[in-house]
């Protein structure tokens, strides 16, 4: 299965509304963007306040094969309500050996992150610096074969 989704500028101007592309097939040998078309959604987007809508992080091609992310959800990082500077991340990366978040770009902090007896990948990561700046939080892994090569899979906004 496959899922496209965009914002078709003709759609848009419409009715304000994005349409989600379903394609996938039982037994296919085709590349994912050769599948035919399963269904369409017209998400009607009226209702919805800019400012209240959270977006997943930017994901890179390694985020397949059993990723799951269960925190933080959100592609911007603000600042937590509970601890000022701390964000709690926690993901499930398969194969991998090593999980780090980047803090920054130039002189950035690398967090190694600790894996669990159920084979999540937890920690908590200070952002004091890099709060209400435009800095990037990446999560990276290595895999076995190249346990010194972190491979970027998610990107978050500050």
């Amino acid at each position: 299965m496959f899922v496209s989704s965009y914002s078709n500028r003709r759609i848009n101007a419409v009715c304000n509304c994005c349409l989600l592309q379903i394609f996938g097939a039982l037994f296919s040998t085709e590349p994912a963007d050769k599948l035919p078309g399963i269904y369409n959604f017209l998400i009607n987007c009226t209702q919805i306040a800019a400012d209240s809508m959270e977006s997943f992080p930017r994901q890179y091609a390694p985020w397949k094969d059993g990723c799951y992310l269960d925190a933080p959800l959100d592609g911007k990082l603000t600042q937590p309500a509970s601890n000022m500077n701390v964000v709690n991340f926690k993901l499930m990366v398969p194969r991998a050996v090593g999980v780090a978040v980047v803090v920054g770009s130039i002189g950035s902090e690398w967090v190694m992150l600790k894996k669990d007896e159920k084979d999540n990948w937890e920690g908590e990561v200070d952002m004091e610096k890099v709060l209400g700046t435009n800095a990037r939080v990446s999560v990276c892994a290595a895999y076995e074969g190249s346990p010194d090569t972190y491979s970027t899979l998610l990107e978050y906004t500050i």
